[in-house]
């Protein structure tokens, strides 16, 4: 007759709890706890971490959070002076300002206070401004400069040695018959529309008999060259007899 099959039963093994055993139940089991195997590691972690805290509420402890998107006005407004923005616009201070517009300068300085910007910000960002606005006014003003030496020298190549004496002619005709001087009509205008305005006062003057000069010719040419831009007054032309 076959044996009868046994069954062993197995005992359930238990977790030894080791210095967790002291815990409530309620934490014995806690998984924070389970990674440490005796009272000095966990001892040793929490110092390390009371530590970081410690450092970290320094850190924090006059830290600005973060303005959220959907911010009030008010909410903004305690912001920016949180981060160093003067209470009123006219506390800010622009290196030259004397020099400019006063509304120019109340412009700017109202745009950076409702920016938000320190004192320190807005001092750069105008002189960054105005350093970049200087460099196109002066590439403009040679631009210029180069366009009228060049139209001078083509019309001093047309005229030879009668330039000087031809040009203070158109001059005196533009004086006589407008009552302006002529370089303060022109300043605005273009080189070439300058050099165009005495070769037609040249010709009226030739059509008119206005173009006899006392000192007209190669006699009037001097050992300095003039500039084009600011001439000596000339001599009234001399009365027809």
């Amino acid at each position: 007759m076959p044996e009868a099959a046994t069954t062993t039963a197995t005992e359930p093994v238990t977790e030894s709890l080791g210095w967790r055993a002291g815990l409530p139940d309620d934490l014995k089991q806690h998984e924070s706890f389970k990674p440490y195997k005796t009272v000095g590691e966990f001892a040793k972690a929490h110092l390390e971490m009371a530590t970081k805290l410690t450092e970290a509420e320094t850190k924090l402890k006059d830290a600005i959070p973060r303005l959220p998107d959907d911010a009030t006005d008010e909410e903004r407004q305690v912001y920016f002076n949180e981060l160093g923005r003067p209470e009123t616009a006219n506390e800010y201070e622009f290196d030259g300002e004397d020099k400019n517009a006063p509304e120019w300068t109340s412009f700017w300085k109202q745009q950076f206070h409702a920016l938000g910007l320190t004192k320190d910000q807005a001092k750069h960002l105008s002189t960054q401004w105005n350093g970049q606005l200087q460099k196109m006014v002066d590439s403009y003003n040679s631009a210029r400069q180069k366009e009228v030496a060049d139209a001078e020298a083509k019309l001093r190549t047309e005229m030879g040695d009668k330039f000087e004496a031809n040009v203070e002619l158109a001059k005196r005709v533009y004086q006589k018959h407008l009552g302006k001087e002529f370089d303060k009509g022109f300043a605005n205008g273009s080189a070439e529309y300058r050099f165009d305005a005495i070769r037609l006062l040249l010709k009226l003057a030739a059509l008119t008999g206005e173009d006899r000069s006392p000192q007209g010719g190669a006699g009037r040419m001097t050992p300095n060259k003039k500039e084009f831009i600011v001439y000596d007054k000339s001599p009234a032309p001399p009365n027809k007899g």
